[in-house]
């Protein structure tokens, strides 16, 4: 039987290759909250949670048979499918979890008006053999 752990662990500012992508993983989080917080109504009428995600990343992600409702793709160029599919699981996260907090808000269960940060310390996830390669 093989033991995995995993952990989270915020990468300091140092002079690392890494920071670069980490920057372009939150701008890109911070691009899709907004996005997705215009269109919730429209991807909470979807149950599945998996048609949901789909449908998130067509509205944002250009291809031969899909054109794009929103330029994602023009800020973010090349940038690798398993970050953007993070980033906008990451959003999608956030926005729902904005919804339910407002919706106990007004029927009175949440002291404070919630609000909905698009700036975040997001940590996106490198898998082995997908983003590094031991030596």
């Amino acid at each position: 039987m093989q033991i995995v752990s995993s952990y989270g662990v915020e990468i300091k500012k140092k002079n690392i290759p890494l920071r670069v992508t980490l920057d372009i993983f939150r701008k890109a989080v911070s691009y899709l909250i907004p996005v997705y917080a215009e269109t919730w109504e429209e991807l909470s009428e979807i149950k599945n949670l998996q048609k949901r995600f789909n449908e998130a990343e067509h509205l944002v992600h250009e291809t031969k048979k899909n054109h794009a409702r929103f330029p994602f793709d023009r800020h973010f160029p090349k940038m690798p499918s398993y970050l953007r599919r993070a980033a906008i699981q990451h959003a999608l996260g956030a926005v729902s979890s904005y919804q339910s907090r407002l919706s106990l808000w007004e029927k009175g269960e949440l002291r404070g008006k919630p609000k909905l940060v698009c700036e975040n310390h997001a940590m996106p996830v490198f898998y082995r053999d997908v983003m590094y390669r031991e030596a």
